[in-house]
């Protein structure tokens, strides 16, 4: 059995509830979002894997409107090394001035891991000028 969230307040909710009996959010103006848009939310998706697939995505579409998201990220002292590398990867992918921004505050990222990663992307956009599509540790 599948488990539905409102993707408002994240509360736990039947398929067919026609708006979230936690917040009242209208589950059909959800269902009028764009599939970016979707994405856009499910960076914030309770469950680890849906952040990290909705990152990987806006990654490969290049989804400038995702930077702003990924900074907020990327910032916010989020401890999840493997989401963290699914969106600096996203980043890298999206060939933007602001990019450079995100990854830059990566780079002083206070995990070692994070920031390493951050430090090796910029050395790769540097010397390639883009990264593979295809990461083998996150897809």
């Amino acid at each position: 059995m599948l488990t539905y969230y409102c993707p408002k307040c994240w509360t736990t909710i039947e398929d067919i509830e026609l708006t979230c009996p936690n917040c009242g959010y209208d589950m059909e103006e959800f269902k009028r979002l764009s599939y970016e848009d979707k994405l856009l939310v499910a960076l914030n998706h309770p469950v680890p894997e849906r952040r990290m697939m909705a990152a990987q995505i806006l990654g490969n579409m290049r989804s400038q409107r995702a930077l702003n998201e990924f900074l907020k990220i990327v910032t916010s002292g989020n401890t999840d090394y493997y989401f963290l590398r699914a969106v600096l990867l996203a980043t890298a992918k999206i060939n933007h001035p602001d990019r450079q921004l995100i990854l830059q505050k990566a780079s002083q990222h206070y995990s070692t891991l994070i920031s390493n990663f951050a430090i090796e992307l910029i050395e790769q956009l540097e010397e390639n000028g883009s990264v593979d599509e295809w990461d083998r540790h996150t897809g």
